[in-house]
């Protein structure tokens, strides 16, 4: 089994250092501090880069929180954050 890729471990850290409280809460310094840091990965996600990451349990996390969580704040208030759901779901 190939190694898990670091940057899923640098998303599930975050997700879970952040807490409950920045999960579901509104914070525009939070929103801009995940758009700054993961932006980019969950780009790289919705173009199915990192479909591999799904060999290890620690990786699916880390693909359901890039396609399912990190839109939610990304792109709050807007259609596009809910556009990779159908992606979340296929991996879910």
């Amino acid at each position: 089994m190939a190694e898990l890729d670091p940057q899923a471990l640098s998303v599930t850290k975050f997700w879970r250092d952040a807490g409950e409280d920045a999960w579901f809460e509104k914070s525009d310094p939070f929103d801009t501090d995940l758009r700054n840091r993961f932006l980019e990965l969950h780009y790289a996600a919705a173009r199915r880069e990192c479909d591999g990451w799904n060999a290890h349990a620690e990786g699916s996390l880390a693909l359901m929180i890039l396609l399912d969580q990190f839109p939610r704040n990304c792109f709050r208030g807007t259609g596009h954050m809910y556009a990779t759901d159908p992606l979340a779901r296929h991996f879910a």
